[in-house]
C-alpha cells in the first residue's frame, strides 16, 4: 500500500471534520419539552442565543401584549437571569410580538410562510418563528400573543457555558386550540377556601398552561348582599374579592365562571331556619320546586352574582338532586314523573334569570337519564355532563346533549376527593377519554373538576392533572408518554424526569391498594383506629402489601430531598408530594405495627412467668423509643405539616375540622400509651398481664 503524502492526509482530515460538522448541523436539535405540544411545528438548525440583555419588542402597543411581554420579562429574569428591555434597545437580539393585522404582524407572517391564520386558530392561535437572531411571535388577538410567549417560555433553557444566557432552538411553530373553553373547576365549599393572594398565583399558573375558565363552586361560601346569612365571616369570598378576582384573570385571558347550586347540595344555606320552606325535606339538601319562593330565591343569589362576575356563563349546578320526590314534591312527582319535575324546574330557573342576559350551565347527570325530555329545554342552555370513572367510552353521558342541540362541556375529574394523593391511575384515563370523546361529538369545552369531598383535600396538589387537562384539551391528541417526558421541564423548569417519577411511585401504591385491598388510598385509611375491630380487619389485609408501599414513599421522599433543588419553578409544591409521600409512609408502618403490636403483647403473656423477658416486650411497645410514642411522634409532625400547607394558601376557616381528625389519632395512642404504662405497673406486682389491649385507645 503507498504511503499517503502528509498535505493529502491534512486535505482528508479537514474534509472529514467539515462533514462531521454539517451532518452534525443538519441533525434536529433534541425534541425540547412543551405542555401542550403544539400542534404544528418545525424545528431548524441553529439557536437563539439571549443575553445579558435582551430588549422585547411590542409591535402594535396593545396593554395586553404589554402585559405578555412583563411576564416573559420576568421568565427570562427568574430562571435564566437575563435581564430584558420592553422597546426598542441596541442588543443583537429581539423578541417581536405582534398581531396579524399590523404591518410587522403581516410581515413575519409572509416570512413564515403563513398567509393568514386558519379560521380555527383565528381566537387563539398564534404563530412563534424563532431564528438565529431573534423570535417572532404573531397572534390574531391578545390571547393569541399571550399564548405564543408562554410557549417561548417554555422553549428558553439557559446556556450552560454562559451564565446569564439563554437558548432557544430555531423553530417555526403555529398553534392554536382544539376545545374553545379549557377550564379548571374548584370546590371551595367544603374544606380549603383559598385567599385572595393563592387565587391568583392559580390563575397565573392556569395561563402558563393556555387554561382559560376558572370556575369557583359556592354552596355557602360567597357573601351575598342580599342574603347576609349566607357567608360565614371569615369562609366566603366577598364581592369585592370576587372583582379582583375578574379583573386578574382578565389579564391572563381567563374567564371566570360562578356556580352557585340552585337545586341541589344546598343542605349549607337550608340548614338556616329562615330557608326552611324552600327545603324538599327538613334540614335536607334540595330546594323545592312546590314552593313557588325558591326561584325568587334563586334569582337573588344569581343577581348578587352577577354584579361582581360579568362572564357571559352563569353555572346553576342543579346536580345529585336525590331527595327530589321524597318530600313536598311528592304529588308533583307521583303525577308528572320525576323527569318531567326536574326539567320544568330548570326552565323555571332559566325564565327566572332571562333578565340577566346570561346563559346558563348546567351538570348533565340528571338530565341525562330522561333523554326524550331534553328536547324542552332551551337552545342556548349548556350542558356539562360529567364522570369520573375510567370509561372505555363516554358516548352515553354526551351524545343525548349533542343530540338535542345543547351546546355541551365535559367534566373529567382529577380523582383528588377524599384522597391522600389524586388517584392519577384512574384520572389520567378518564380525563383523556372523557376529553377526546367530546371533541369527537363536538362538545366546545372542558370543566377539569376538583372536588374537597371530606374537606381534607388540598388544592395544590392536583397540578399533575390540572396540567394534563390542560393538554388534552389544547392538543389535537394526547399522548401519554411525551407528556411524563415533559413534565418535569414544562411545570417545575427542571431537567431529567424525579418530579415525574415522583408521581408515578405514589401513583403505583394507589394500584397496591386497589389491588391488596379494593379500596382507593382514601384519608380514612390513614385516620382508623388501628385497635378497633375494623381497623384490625382493614391493616390484616393491608399488611402483606406494608412494605412496598412505604419502600415507595420512602423512595420519594428521599429523591426530593436530593433533587427539589432542581426545580427553579413552582418549588414550593413539591412539598404538597413531599407530605402525601410521608403519610404514605404513616399508612405503612401504621398497618405494620397495628399487626405486630398485638403480636407482640401476645407473646409477652406467653412469656408471663419470666419478667425479664416480659419487660423487654413491653418496653418495645411502650418505651423511650417505643412502636406507640413513633405512632405518638409520626402524627404530631403530620398535623403540624398538614397545617403549616393549609395555612400557606387558605384561610383559617374550616381548618379546625380537620386537625381534629390528626388530633383524635394522637389521642388514641395517647391512651394506649397511658394503658400500657399501667399495665407494666400492674405486672409489677402481680406478674399477671391482661387478656388483650382491647378497649385501648378508643
Amino acid at each position: 500500500m503507498p504511503l499517503l503524502r502528509p498535505a493529502f492526509v491534512l486535505r482528508r482530515f479537514w474534509l472529514l471534520l467539515f462533514l462531521s460538522a454539517t451532518l452534525a448541523a443538519a441533525v434536529p436539535p433534541a425534541r425540547p419539552h412543551l405542555i401542550p405540544y403544539p400542534r404544528q411545528v418545525a424545528w431548524r438548525t441553529g439557536t437563539l442565543r439571549l443575553g445579558p440583555v435582551v430588549s422585547i419588542v411590542v409591535a402594535d402597543h396593545y396593554a395586553a401584549d404589554r402585559f405578555a411581554a412583563r411576564r416573559l420579562r420576568h421568565e427570562l429574569a427568574q430562571v435564566e437571569d437575563v435581564r430584558a428591555i420592553i422597546g426598542r434597545a441596541r442588543t443583537a437580539h429581539r423578541i417581536i410580538l405582534a398581531r396579524e393585522h399590523s404591518a410587522a404582524g403581516r410581515y413575519w407572517l409572509r416570512r413564515a410562510r403563513v398567509r393568514h391564520f386558519p379560521l380555527a386558530a383565528a381566537r387563539e392561535g398564534y404563530l412563534l418563528l424563532v431564528t438565529p437572531t431573534r423570535a417572532i411571535i404573531v397572534g390574531d388577538s391578545g390571547a393569541g400573543v399571550f399564548y405564543g410567549v408562554q410557549t417561548l417560555r417554555q422553549l428558553l433553557r439557559p446556556d450552560p457555558d454562559h451564565p446569564r444566557h439563554a437558548l432557544a432552538p430555531c423553530a417555526r411553530i403555529l398553534d392554536w386550540p382544539e376545545l374553545r373553553w379549557r377550564g379548571v373547576h374548584q370546590d371551595i365549599s367544603r374544606g380549603p377556601i383559598p385567599r385572595l393572594s393563592d387565587i391568583k398565583r392559580t390563575l397565573a399558573r392556569m395561563a402558563q398552561y393556555k387554561l382559560n375558565v376558572y370556575s369557583l363552586y359556592f354552596e355557602d361560601t360567597y357573601a351575598y348582599p342580599s342574603l347576609p346569612l349566607i357567608g360565614e365571616p371569615g369562609g366566603a369570598i366577598t364581592p369585592a374579592e370576587a372583582i379582583k378576582i375578574v379583573a386578574f384573570a382578565r389579564r391572563y385571558h381567563i374567564t371566570v365562571i360562578p356556580e352557585q347550586e340552585s337545586f341541589g347540595h344546598l343542605h349549607l344555606v337550608l340548614q338556616y331556619q329562615k330557608y326552611q320552606p324552600y327545603d324538599e325535606l327538613p334540614f335536607g339538601d334540595v330546594l323545592s320546586p312546590a314552593v313557588p319562593g325558591t326561584l325568587e330565591f334563586i334569582h337573588t343569589m344569581f343577581a348578587d352574582l352577577a354584579q361582581a362576575f360579568p362572564s357571559p356563563i352563569l353555572h346553576i349546578g342543579a346536580d345529585e338532586t336525590f331527595q327530589l320526590g321524597q318530600g313536598k314534591t311528592k304529588p308533583m312527582v307521583q303525577q308528572l314523573g320525576r323527569g318531567q319535575v326536574y326539567i320544568n324546574y330548570l326552565r323555571s330557573i332559566y325564565q327566572t334569570l332571562q333578565p340577566l342576559h346570561r346563559k346558563l350551565m348546567f351538570w348533565g347527570d340528571i338530565a341525562v337519564k330522561h333523554p326524550e325530555l331534553l328536547n324542552q329545554l332551551p337552545r342556548d342552555m349548556i350542558a356539562v355532563p360529567w364522570d369520573y370513572a375510567p370509561r372505555a367510552s363516554y358516548d352515553n353521558e354526551i351524545q343525548p346533549f349533542r343530540a338535542a342541540g345543547l351546546e355541551t362541556w365535559v367534566a373529567p375529574g382529577v380523582g383528588n376527593w377524599s384522597h391522600i394523593y389524586p388517584d392519577y391511575s384512574t384520572s389520567l384515563i378518564n380525563i383523556r377519554r372523557f376529553v377526546s370523546d367530546g371533541r369527537r361529538l363536538g362538545a366546545r369545552g372542558m370543566l377539569n373538576t376538583t372536588w374537597m369531598d371530606d374537606g381534607e383535600a388540598l388544592f395544590d396538589n392536583t397540578w399533575y392533572g390540572l396540567v394534563y387537562g390542560a393538554a388534552a384539551s389544547w392538543q389535537p391528541r394526547m399522548h401519554d408518554a411525551r407528556f411524563r417526558q415533559d413534565y418535569d421541564w414544562a411545570f417545575y423548569r427542571a431537567p431529567g424526569h424525579h418530579f415525574e417519577r415522583e408521581v408515578e411511585q405514589l401513583t403505583q401504591i394507589q394500584q397496591i391498594m386497589h389491588q391488596c385491598c379494593h379500596v382507593d388510598a382514601l384519608s380514612w385509611t390513614v385516620e382508623l383506629n388501628a385497635f378497633s375491630p375494623r381497623g384490625q380487619s382493614f391493616y390484616q389485609r393491608l399488611d402483606p402489601a406494608a412494605p412496598q408501599i412505604r419502600l415507595l414513599a420512602e423512595s420519594v421522599i428521599s429523591d426530593l430531598i436530593r433533587h427539589r433543588n432542581l426545580a427553579r419553578q413552582n418549588s414550593s409544591l413539591l412539598d404538597q408530594v413531599d407530605f402525601s409521600a410521608r403519610r404514605f409512609d404513616f399508612l405503612g408502618q401504621k398497618t405494620e405495627y397495628a399487626v405486630y403490636i398485638p403480636q407482640l403483647y401476645a407473646q409477652a403473656r406467653t412469656e408471663s412467668a419470666q419478667p425479664g423477658k416480659v419487660f423487654n416486650i413491653l418496653y418495645r411497645i411502650n418505651g423511650v423509643n417505643g412502636l406507640l410514642q413513633d405512632m405518638r411522634d409520626h402524627t404530631t409532625e403530620l398535623r403540624s405539616e398538614y397545617r403549616r400547607l393549609w395555612l400557606q394558601g387558605n384561610r383559617p376557616y374550616f381548618l379546625g375540622n380537620i386537625l381534629v381528625r390528626y388530633n383524635q389519632d394522637l389521642m388514641r395512642w395517647q391512651r394506649l400509651a397511658t394503658r400500657m404504662s399501667t399495665i407494666m405497673s400492674d405486672y409489677r406486682r402481680t406478674h399477671q398481664l391482661p387478656a388483650s389491649l382491647a378497649g385501648a385507645g378508643k
